[in-house]
């Protein structure tokens, strides 16, 4: 199991707030739930003498609703002998119905053992009734699925008997129960993998739409309450159920529950010493266990997964929305096939583990590609490893999705469509550069243009540009790489970074030579650029006459709107964001829809600095980076300072987040 069991109530995980911990503590809890109230007291006391003897009335209602097999039945019996525990106490114990659906169970096989009414209305009654089947095609209808374990409902489908339409008719009319043909509807992934996999697989059903608290599932039994109040219970959301032909969900079931990753073929290739431990990499369970790490990562919006070896196993943990969070540890035996299934995808060498590696996974996931880029580090505990995770949707959303001002991305958008000079992307390393600068490439790009990039790793793949791997040990360089780019006829350069005197003198020399170059550096604001620049041997006077403009930029966390919530600022707050009395912020809270951090998603804070007339004298004539950042000022920069604050006051993050991002003062 993934994740130890939890020690802690059902009251306790409750009182503690909703959170990615609780959450994990509530999959993991230990359920039982004494006997309360008078009818689960009624429930408890069925006589064993009194089960033994309808035994084949209680088995083919729990068979017939999925809830055990026959093998498990007798399992169920030989324990109820032994240990005089009543049927609703192991049923509970052995977590085949959740205590809140034991009630209305215990009604249904009283009914059914008492022989007052059927199981609820009957399908088989309804067929015969309407004259779509004759009684002798339902009885073996009926004895085919009392075989299987399954609904007659789907065996007269199975048989071909009936039509599906046919079927969601008398769903309809007799049952009021609605149908879905799963054929002809997109399903979220994320909706998906609400439900367990097992549960879904076992009982043959499929989450296809979230509205709000409310969960369609599609379902071969859709009057299997128990199941029902068991997904409702896991979910926290009111499960709507529709009647669904069985092959259409398993068909629906196979596209969702394995994640089809490009390069697993790799592994055939593979000369292992031991056929065992080929046997181990191959197994189901190192497989779906990568795939459920890389997809779990994709539908939480994570940057980067960590593989990290422990004395207790592999922890797993999720940057999303730039903080770590725990989300498994994986047990120690399944460390190595884990880590190996990872290598083998991302191409690297298997049998090397005392060497730090790079390599790169590459699929396409819901109808986009995504790129991951593996780097393992040898640690005392065994390899660990970190993929940075490249959704190609985010560089081909655009501009206007970045977080730009109004008034900043239309000039942005102007700056790149210059026929020439330098545009440099500053910030820390995890601000978003690397998405700033290949959206702007992605949002010129043109068949009439000729783009290269030259690039420390390549992070995403994208159609009709030329993308250089830069890679020292064969003599590509950013310096020499970029010289050998600017015999290639090209319109539009992009180079990494600049990070040595050589680069950024060849750097500039493109931009003055005919080419639009884009690039990035690392800076606290966009002026200092300059002064970068100047540190790397690169004269004012080239500067001025080369650069187009620098774009400073930090990402923080989007408050989530489904639980924000508008309170009295701090003093210094109030003072810093310039607030009038009586005048509110948004603050972060938390809720399900954001696992408990109060935030969902990132944006970002620019500081465009455009080089107009009157700073490129400025710069010609060695006016220092105050009194070039106040002209700026002068002629519209934002800084970085005020557009966080700006996004504070549209409610779009909170000021506790800005102070984390951005030094603020008074001033």
């Amino acid at each position: 199991m993934l994740f130890s069991p939890s020690k802690k109530s059902l009251k306790e995980i409750f009182s503690s707030g909703l959170s990615i911990s609780t959450m994990r503590e509530l999959m993991t809890l230990d359920l039982t739930r004494p006997f309360t109230s008078e009818r689960d007291r009624e429930i408890e006391n069925l006589s064993l003498e009194f089960l033994l003897e309808q035994g084949k009335y209680t088995e083919d209602l729990l068979v017939e609703k999925g809830l055990v097999s026959h093998e498990e039945w007798e399992h169920l019996l030989a324990e109820m002998a032994e240990t005089q525990t009543p049927l609703a106490t192991l049923l509970v114990n052995h977590r085949i119905v959740p205590p809140e659906a034991l009630t209305e169970l215990a009604e249904e096989l009283r009914r059914e053992i008492e022989g007052r009414t059927d199981i609820g209305p009957s399908v088989r009654k309804f067929l015969v009734k309407d004259n779509i089947l004759t009684p002798e095609q339902v009885e073996e209808a009926n004895r085919i699925a009392h075989q299987k374990g399954l609904r007659v409902s789907q065996i007269v489908l199975e048989m071909e008997l009936v039509t599906f339409d046919v079927m969601a008719d008398l769903f309809k009319r007799h049952l009021n129960i609605e149908s879905v043909d799963l054929a002809g509807i997109s399903i979220e992934i994320q909706v998906v993998h609400l439900v367990p996999d097992n549960l879904m697989q076992t009982h043959f059903l499929l989450p296809f739409r979230r509205k709000g608290k409310k969960l369609h599932l599609a379902m071969s039994d859709p009057r299997n309450s128990a199941v029902i109040k068991k997904i409702e219970m896991m979910t926290r959301l009111e499960v709507v159920p529709y009647f669904a032909d069985r092959r259409e969900i398993m068909k629906r079931l196979d596209e969702y529950i394995v994640l089809p990753v490009s390069g697993s073929d790799r592994i055939k290739a593979l000369q292992a010493d031991e056929a065992s431990f080929r046997e181990l990499l191959e197994s189901d369970s190192a497989v779906k266990m990568v795939n459920r790490i890389i997809e779990g990562a994709i539908n939480t919006h994570a940057t980067d997964v960590h593989i990290e070896p422990s004395e207790k196993g592999l922890r797993i943990r999720y940057r999303i929305d730039g903080m770590l969070y725990d989300i498994m540890t994986i047990p120690r035996d399944m460390g190595i096939p884990t880590v190996s299934r990872v290598k083998v995808l991302a191409g690297m060498d298997l049998t090397e583990r005392r060497r730090a590696q790079d390599g790169h996974i590459g699929f396409d996931y819901e109808n986009h590609r995504v790129n991951l880029r593996a780097a393992t580090l040898p640690t005392h505990l065994g390899e660990k490893i970190v993929l940075r995770i490249h959704d190609e949707k985010a560089v081909l959303r655009g501009l206007g999705f970045l977080g730009f001002n109004d008034g900043d991305l239309v000039r942005f958008k102007q700056l790149i469509h210059h026929p020439h000079g330098m545009i440099l992307v500053t910030g820390p390393i995890g601000s978003g550069k690397t998405t700033t600068l290949y959206t702007a490439v992605s949002e010129i790009n043109h068949h009439t243009r000729n783009i290269v990039t030259l690039e420390d790793p390549i992070e995403y793949q994208l159609p009709g540009i030329n993308q250089v791997q830069v890679d020292p040990k064969i003599g590509i360089t950013f310096a020499s790489g970029l010289r050998s780019i600017l015999r290639q006829d090209a319109n539009i350069l992009l180079v990494g970074e600049i990070r040595d005197p050589e680069t950024a003198a060849t750097a500039v020399r493109a931009a003055n030579t005919g080419h639009l170059l884009l690039s990035s550096m690392h800076t606290n604001n966009a002026v200092s650029a300059v002064t970068a620049l100047q540190h790397l041997g690169v004269p004012r006077f080239q500067i001025a006459t080369s650069l187009v403009c620098v774009v400073a930029q930090r990402l923080v966390r989007v408050l989530c709107t489904e639980c924000r919530r508008q309170a009295e600022p701090r003093p210094l707050a109030k003072r810093i964001l310039g607030l009038q009395p009586g005048e509110k912020i948004w603050e972060a809270v938390g809720c399900a829809a954001c696992f408990g951090t109060g935030y969902h998603g990132r944006t970002g804070l620019f500081e465009l600095f455009r080089v107009s007339e009157r700073v490129e004298d400025a710069l010609i004539n060695g006016e220092d980076e105050k009194q070039i950042s106040r002209l700026a000022a002068e002629e519209g920069m934002v800084r970085l300072s005020e557009s966080g604050r700006r996004k504070v006051l549209d409610g779009v993050t909170s000021y506790d987040e800005l102070s984390r991002i951005v030094v603020l003062d008074e001033n």
